[in-house]
């Protein structure tokens, strides 16, 4: 089975042809024929170059994990069109329709967060559970639920990147007073502690940022907040964290010991140091956990078509 697999993000493209091996669908990944990374520009000429990359490359079915918001509802007659997004000159765009018809094939979306979940769920460390969250935390924070392959979402899809979370005291004790990034919210959780929001408060890059520097205690303990109210409110087998700064090293050791202060013994299978260890877990399938994951929607619409 040959099957195209897009992750759509803000700033690249990553286009794929994939190849799985029906004998061996369950132990690997399939295998990468060919892949390009495409700058995100306007809406035309970029997904002009998406479809020109798959032309004659015998795709069965595609899949999509796409940066949002987007309308995922297939039964919506707006499925695959953006919503209002901060991408400028994106919003209300026709994606998965039109690249449907372009490439004369059916597909399969998904956020591009969900579809990097569902490549952790299946291949990664997410691998053997029911249920896992993936969030990645880089230039924005996103996280998709995913149970048995399966993403959650009801009238929309989860925005947890957007939740609120208490303000974090500095390492002298007072409040955080940074405003936060977020055009939409100011300081939610993306607003305070993506990429772009450390670089704000700091002045600094993030990768400039030595080990010892505050701005770490002070990430740990908002991605903390986050992660406790994650674990408190779906009850996941395992947090699965990606991203720049979310793999940054030592981090999620730091959060991990908070989120167990948090927590407050509350949890009982959460109580230990070793159980936190085992709960939050480094992503591991890297830059090609969205082409996997979206390989794997299509790979799963492939057989929901042939079992008709």
């Amino acid at each position: 089975m040959i099957v195209g697999a897009i992750e759509g993000g803000g700033t690249k493209f990553v286009c794929a042809v994939l190849k799985f091996d029906d004998s061996n669908i369950q132990e690997k990944p399939p295998r990468i024929l060919k892949i390009e990374r495409i700058l995100t520009t306007d809406p035309e000429s970029t997904l002009d170059a998406v479809v020109r990359f798959f032309k004659n490359s015998g795709i069965e079915c595609a899949g999509l994990g796409m940066f949002g918001p987007i309308e995922c509802r297939i039964e919506n007659p707006r499925w695959g069109y953006l919503l209002k997004t901060p991408k400028p000159g994106w919003s209300d765009i026709d994606i998965a329709q039109r690249l449907q018809k372009q490439l004369q094939v059916p597909l399969k979306l998904e956020t591009d967060v969900a579809a990097s979940g569902i490549g952790e769920w299946k291949w990664g460390a997410g691998r053997g559970t029911h249920c896992c969250v993936y969030i990645t935390i880089g230039t924005g924070i996103g996280a998709g639920i995913i149970i048995d392959g399966i993403p959650v979402r009801a009238s929309f899809h989860p925005e947890m990147g957007h939740m609120r979370v208490p303000r974090a005291r500095t390492i002298d004790s007072r409040l955080d007073e940074f405003e936060g990034i977020c055009i939409y919210h100011s300081d939610c959780l993306e607003g305070l502690a993506s990429g772009p929001a450390i670089a704000a408060r700091w002045r600094e890059a993030p990768e400039n940022l030595p080990t010892e520097h505050p701005a770490w205690r002070l990430e740990a303990e908002y991605l903390a907040f986050a992660l406790t109210n994650i674990a408190l409110t779906i009850a996941p087998d395992r947090i699965i964290v990606g991203g720049g700064i979310g793999l940054r090293e030592g981090l999620l050791d730091m959060v991990g010991k908070r989120m167990r202060e948090l927590l407050g013994g509350y949890i009982q299978a959460l109580s230990s140091a070793e159980a936190i260890r085992l709960f939050l877990a480094r992503a591991k399938l890297g830059n090609e956990a969205g082409v996997l994951g979206a390989a794997e929607l299509a790979r799963q619409l492939f057989n929901s078509v042939s079992k008709r």
